[in-house]
């Protein structure tokens, strides 16, 4: 079967993982798998085995199933000739889930329990489920990377005012200098020049003994995961918290808001699942970093926790609730 894949670009933020590791699937599945975006090239940051090609290419194929989900690659979407287009809702606000809503030829699915059921309500017709994402093969835990001490608090290091809640993670970790064991927070992000040229170093209310890791390599990345204690996620509006359930599946004791992690979060079973405030943030890192007793707890259940949503599963699903599996 003929998959189009449409992305405004293969940089390694916004859900571009969700459809290079779903096109990896579909092409370990046997089938054959197109990724447009506007320049063509392959990501370079994580190997994808399907085709590239430039966006406006899109008007010339033909696809069984085409996919998109981003207000910048809905004309070449549309154009695209497809037996079935499928718009994947992956984050609250979407600019362009109207146009989706609007054409009753588009397939809607989104990527969390909670967005799935926002976009039924507003769309008045049945959404599928794209719930989902993860690789347990490569996200795992290894022990022997975890020190004794100090303790290490990892966070996601993208800054924004409104949803990623780095800033407010940043300001409860200061609170807890000298209040809690001794610890580290080490923070990570991309940058570069075409996708994402903000520095989160400038201006950033970093705590006492915190470091950046900036463009860490997929195999870096999963270092971080592994050495790290707690990993904490404050973010809002979010459809599905990628590194959050990365570092469940990697052993990490879990901090989180309820923002894109409800599917897999559970309170006091796998995770502290809290409010999106410095002070019931500074509350929740302060138990795990203090009682090691429940960070062992809640890291030892995270990994089977995180499993059912690894990608095969997904991508089998998809393509079943379509009917061309």
């Amino acid at each position: 079967m003929r998959i189009g894949l449409f992305l405004p670009h293969v940089g390694v933020f916004g859900g571009v993982r969700r459809y290079l590791e779903l096109g990896n699937e579909w092409v370990a599945l046997g089938h054959d798998v197109t990724l447009h975006h506007p320049t063509g090239e392959p990501p370079a940051w994580l190997p994808f085995a399907g085709r590239t090609r430039p966006l406006a290419d899109a008007v010339h194929g033909h696809s069984d199933v085409a996919i998109a989900g981003d207000a910048g690659t809905w004309p070449a979407f549309r154009s695209h000739r497809a037996a079935h287009h499928l718009y994947y809702c992956v984050v609250e606000g979407d600019p362009g889930l109207a146009a989706a809503i609007a054409d009753p030829s588009v397939v809607l699915m989104a990527n969390s329990g909670p967005l799935r059921e926002a976009v039924e309500r507003r769309a008045r017709r049945a959404v599928l489920d794209g719930i989902g994402g993860i690789r347990p093969e490569r996200f795992h835990p290894d022990a022997s990377r975890r020190a004794t001490a100090p303790l290490r608090v990892l966070v996601n290091g993208r800054r924004s005012r409104t949803k990623k809640g780095t800033d407010l993670v940043l300001r409860a970790l200061g609170w807890l200098q000298g209040h809690a064991p001794a610890f580290e927070t080490v923070l990570f992000d991309s940058v570069d020049a075409a996708t994402n040229r903000q520095d989160p170093r400038d201006g950033a209310p970093l705590p006492a003994n915190a470091r950046f890791v900036l463009n860490p390599s997929q195999d870096e990345l999963v270092a971080l995961y592994q050495s790290s204690h707690v990993f904490v996620a404050a973010e809002r509006k979010a459809g599905w918290c990628n590194t959050a359930l990365e570092a469940l599946s990697s052993g990490c004791a879990l901090v989180c808001t309820r923002s894109g992690t409800t599917d897999f979060a559970r309170d006091g079973q796998n995770a502290l699942v809290t409010w999106r405030n410095p002070w019931f943030l500074r509350r929740a890192i302060g138990r795990l970093l203090t009682d090691a007793a429940l960070r062992e707890r809640l890291s030892e259940a995270g990994p089977a926790s995180a499993a059912p949503w690894a990608w095969p599963r997904l991508a089998t699903r998809i393509l079943s609730q379509m009917g061309v599996a």
